[in-house]
C-alpha cells in the first residue's frame, strides 16, 4: 500500500498516569481518536476509576478535534476480562472503517517510535495479517531516587514480553481483551531469544521476525507508580483476584523498593513470566512528560 497510512485508536477512560506521556507520542498521526467513558464511572470489578481526569487530560491534548466519546457500562464482577474485552470491542467499532489501523495502546504504555510502528504495519499489510503485537518493557517499582525498576531476564539479561496486539485491521472482531483469532505478525527485538514468548515455538496463526532494535520496544508502566494509584489499578483490574491480589500487593510489589535484589518469579498471576528485577536505565524518565511524573 503506498500514501499515508490512516490510522485510529482507542483509549479506556480509567487510567490517567501516563496519559500524556502515552497519547501524545502518537496523536497527531491519527485521524480518529475514540475514548470509550463508563457511564457510571466504575471499571470492570465494579471498582471507581478515574475516568472524567482521563477525559480532560485527552481534551486537552486534542488540538484538532478528532476525539470522539462513547459511553457505556462494562461492568463484570463475576468475569472483568469479560467486561475489558466486551468495552474494547465497543470502542473499536466506534473507530469505524474509514481507516487502515486501529492502534489499540493502554495509557500505561509509551511508544517511543511512531515511525517504527507504521514501518511495521506496512510489513503485517505485506504478510495479510489482521493483528500487530509489539515488544514491551515492563517498569514494576518507582524508587524515592526517581529511578525504576524493571523486568529482566533470571540471568540479568533485557527483558521483553509480547503481551497482546497493540494494532488491529478496523472490524477485526477481539476475543479476549485486545487479542484476535486471526493471523497476528509478532515483531521481535533483534538479539531476543530468552523472553517467555519468544523462547516458545509459534503460536497458532504467529508470524514472527525480528524487525525492531531494542530502543523501539513499548515501555509499559505495569506498577511503577505511586502505592496510591497502584491501589487503585489492581481495585478495578480485569485480573483482580480479590484477596489473593491484596496479597500480592502487600508482600511482593511494596517490599520490592528494598528487596528486589534477592526477588524471583514476580508475575501476580504467571510467576515465570517475569523473572527478575533490576534497575532501568537511568534515561528511563526522560521518555515522561513533566506531568505524568
Amino acid at each position: 500500500m503506498s500514501g499515508r497510512l490512516r490510522l485510529g485508536a482507542y483509549l479506556l477512560a480509567a487510567d490517567p498516569t501516563w496519559v500524556r506521556s502515552s497519547l501524545l507520542r502518537y496523536y497527531e498521526r491519527l485521524d480518529v481518536l475514540v475514548v470509550s467513558v463508563p457511564v457510571d464511572g466504575r471499571g470492570w470489578t465494579g471498582a471507581p476509576v478515574s475516568s472524567q481526569a482521563v477525559l480532560d487530560l485527552v481534551r486537552q491534548i486534542d488540538t484538532r478535534g478528532i476525539v470522539r466519546v462513547v459511553t457505556g457500562s462494562w461492568v463484570r464482577p463475576d468475569d472483568p476480562l469479560a467486561g475489558d474485552t466486551a468495552q474494547r470491542n465497543d470502542a473499536l467499532a466506534a473507530v469505524g472503517t474509514d481507516v487502515d489501523w486501529v492502534l489499540q495502546l493502554d495509557t500505561d504504555e509509551l511508544l517511543p517510535s511512531i515511525d517504527a510502528l507504521e514501518r511495521v504495519l506496512r510489513e503485517a499489510e505485506g504478510r495479510g495479517v489482521d493483528a500487530v503485537e509489539w515488544p514491551m518493557r515492563v517498569l514494576y517499582r518507582r524508587l524515592a531516587d526517581g529511578g525504576y525498576l524493571q523486568v529482566v531476564g533470571s540471568d540479568g539479561s533485557v527483558f521483553h514480553e509480547y503481551p497482546a496486539p497493540v494494532a488491529v485491521r478496523p472490524g477485526t472482531p477481539l476475543t479476549h481483551c485486545r487479542r484476535t483469532a486471526g493471523p497476528f505478525l509478532r515483531p521481535v527485538v533483534r538479539g531476543d531469544s530468552t523472553s517467555v514468548q519468544v523462547a516458545r515455538p509459534p503460536e497458532p496463526g504467529e508470524v514472527r521476525a525480528e524487525l525492531l532494535d531494542p530502543a523501539e520496544a513499548i515501555v509499559h508502566n505495569s506498577w511503577a507508580r505511586t502505592p496510591a494509584s497502584v491501589r487503585r489499578k489492581i481495585a478495578s483490574w480485569g485480573h483482580h483476584e480479590g484477596w489473593r491480589t491484596t496479597a500480592y500487593y502487600w508482600t511482593r510489589w511494596w517490599p520490592a523498593a528494598w528487596l528486589w535484589r534477592g526477588q524471583r518469579r514476580m508475575h501476580p498471576f504467571e510467576p515465570g513470566l517475569w523473572p527478575r528485577l533490576a534497575a532501568a536505565p537511568a534515561d528511563t524518565g526522560a521518555l515522561l512528560v513533566e506531568a505524568d511524573r
